[in-house]
């Protein structure tokens, strides 16, 4: 997975889009930390941004909780469309 993950592996969220998601599916943070099994505050620290990156695990049980199918849509750094030129 290209534009997005970190050398070490880990994934940079887009903490606004985070939040604004997770809102939209009427998850509140305490209903959303329970289902990952991470802290409340982890999720508020992904959302403000003073935490980028997470685990590619993390990323896929993000998406899956908030029922996102284009794996991009949290990434902080979004590669381009399949097909897009620049």
């Amino acid at each position: 997975m290209s534009g997005g993950t970190s050398p070490r592996g880990a994934v940079e969220v887009h903490g606004y889009a985070l939040r604004v998601i997770r809102q939209a599916r009427g998850r509140g943070v305490s209903d959303l930390a329970a289902a990952l099994e991470v802290d409340r505050s982890y999720i508020r620290h992904l959302e403000n941004g003073s935490k980028l990156r997470v685990s590619p695990e993390l990323y896929a049980a993000l998406l899956r909780e908030l029922q996102i199918d284009d794996y991009r849509a949290l990434l902080a750094t979004a590669p381009l469309r399949d097909g897009a030129s620049t």
